[in-house]
């Protein structure tokens, strides 16, 4: 209600320097856009297949369903007989759909801190999915995250802290002490950055890595109507952590930032 009434928070000349920035930056690492996943693209159906059994991996362990996850499962299941019409109606909603379902919002209580976990629709979610297979996917193909984006998919943490303090152990005289040096680490930290993403000026920044319809439907997703008890609310600030491709846009984000 706050951005709405006061917002927004990012001034124009801040939005346009960010997004003159990452133009910039697009273009020294001569990036090719992302586009529309075509109606015959070779690897469609593996990457269909990839989405699924992560969708499917959540049920492995559960025996008692309710009807939304039965629901779920069953449009898995779908999903793995007819994959050529599982496909073809996730592109056409990656094109035409713009409004969604309420998505539910619980949260999952651990005592010292609450959880919000998001129950999205289904038959959405497996457009999610595979929308987030296919992004990560083309994104690497084309190098869009330069590899000093750490923590990342090409090692395992335990092996990224080990080279990283072999790193800081091999410096030069890095422990010398006799004038009374010191070393320093300086660290960050980005506060609430999921909550604090500008949905317009995301759509703008995507548009340049993604097809336009594809960025569109991104924005548009954030954009729902998140329902908690009997309690609706609009979401037009920040972006949700539980959809799909959600860790796509924070990784961009993230880079952007940098």
């Amino acid at each position: 209600h706050n951005y709405l009434k006061d917002g927004p928070y990012i001034s124009p000349e801040e939005a346009v320097a960010i997004y003159t920035t990452t133009v910039h930056w697009l273009e020294s690492r001569k990036f090719s856009h992302i586009p529309f996943p075509p109606m015959n693209y070779k690897h469609d159906t593996k990457l269909l297949i990839l989405a699924l059994e992560r969708l499917r991996e959540a049920y492995n362990v559960k025996s008692r369903l309710n009807q939304s996850q039965r629901e779920e499962l069953g449009l898995i299941e779908q999903a793995y007989d007819n994959p050529h019409e599982a496909l073809n109606r996730i592109k056409r909603h990656l094109l035409t759909q713009r409004a969604f379902k309420e998505v539910q919002l619980q949260f999952f209580d651990l005592y010292s801190h609450l959880i919000p976990v998001h129950d999205v629709e289904p038959l959405e979610k497996i457009t999610d999915a595979y929308l987030d297979q296919y992004l990560w996917y083309e994104a690497d193909k084309r190098h869009l995250f330069p590899n000093w984006i750490k923590p990342s998919d090409t090692e395992p943490p335990p092996l990224l802290v080990y080279k990283w303090c072999q790193g800081i152990n091999n410096l030069h005289n890095v422990w010398e002490t006799n004038n009374g040096e010191c070393v320093v680490l300086v660290e960050t930290k980005f506060e609430k950055l999921y909550e604090k993403i500008d949905l317009t000026l995301m759509g703008r920044l995507l548009r340049l890595i993604v097809d336009h319809n594809i960025a569109d439907y991104m924005s548009a997703k954030n954009n729902v109507v998140i329902n908690y008890k009997d309690m609706n609310h609009t979401n037009s600030y920040g972006i949700l952590r539980g959809l799909q491709f959600a860790s796509f846009i924070v990784q961009y984000y993230g880079l952007i930032l940098d």
